[in-house]
């Protein structure tokens, strides 16, 4: 799907954090000074992965299209492992030998400012604290700005000759406005308040191979608050949806 470049849609996002976020891991170029520190990069600034992004994004459109009779695959399947390579989650974010059109890049913080978080293990037989079960958590604190950027690699998708145009783009599109719409979550704790965020494209470039012929590298540039995009976003929209209707029982899943 990637031996000719049709277009390449370049989308700068942030992530706002609307309650205190932890998305841990071992990369910090500080002391372990917590028990679960968050990831930071090598300049110390907190970051969200860009592939706990695109967990997220493929867990929820994998949901959603199956609350509308849609069959995709499951990458946990030992039949399946890795994906089916012809489902719509697949044409969004990959499959087994089907590379993802979707590259999301870490979004780093706009400061390095964490706190800590006091936490007790209970045990559950007592109800009570476990003996040596106090631990402590970092978290980047609520109104904390990430900020980093997504690629669409050929944003349409062809099948049979028939090309559904900028389809990618309005399934991501999409996606996101639900996510924020149901007060999406990531990162650890989720259960206890921790993780709740908001995603907001601030800019799209969309680059065509004809613009790179002419010495247009940048493209069309769109911002959501002009009526150029939300055209751009209501027909990718509508590309996206008559992809996933008429192709519904491309996934041989089962």
């Amino acid at each position: 799907m990637f031996r000719k470049l049709v277009d390449r849609a370049i989308l700068q996002y942030k992530v706002t954090t609307k309650s205190d976020l932890h998305i841990g891991g071992h990369t910090t170029v500080e002391p372990a000074e917590v028990d679960n520190p968050v990831i930071k990069n090598t300049e110390g600034y907190p970051i969200i992965p860009g592939s706990s992004l695109k967990g997220v994004m493929r867990t929820e459109v994998e949901r959603l299209l199956k609350g509308l009779d849609i069959k995709v695959c499951d990458i946990f399947d030992n039949k399946q492992r890795g994906g089916c390579n012809m489902c719509p989650v697949c044409y969004l974010f990959g499959g087994k030998d089907l590379a993802s059109s979707i590259r999301i890049k870490d979004a780093v913080a706009d400061h390095k400012k964490t706190l800590i978080r006091d936490g007790v293990a209970i045990d559950r037989q007592t109800r009570k604290a476990r003996t040596g079960g106090k631990y402590d958590t970092e978290a980047v604190p609520r109104g904390t700005i990430f900020k980093g950027t997504i690629t669409i690699e050929n944003t349409g998708i062809e099948l049979e000759g028939y090309s559904h145009d900028h389809a990618k783009l309005g399934g991501l599109l999409g996606l996101i406005d639900f996510f924020n719409t149901c007060s999406g979550t990531m990162g650890h704790a989720a259960s206890r308040g921790f993780g709740e965020v908001e995603i907001e494209i601030e800019k799209l470039n969309l680059i065509t191979a004809q613009d790179y012929l002419d010495g247009k590298y940048e493209g069309d540039e769109y911002s959501p608050q002009t009526e150029e995009y939300q055209d751009l976003k209501s027909n990718a929209a509508a590309d996206w949806s008559k992809f996933v209707k008429e192709d519904k029982n491309v996934c041989q899943e089962g």
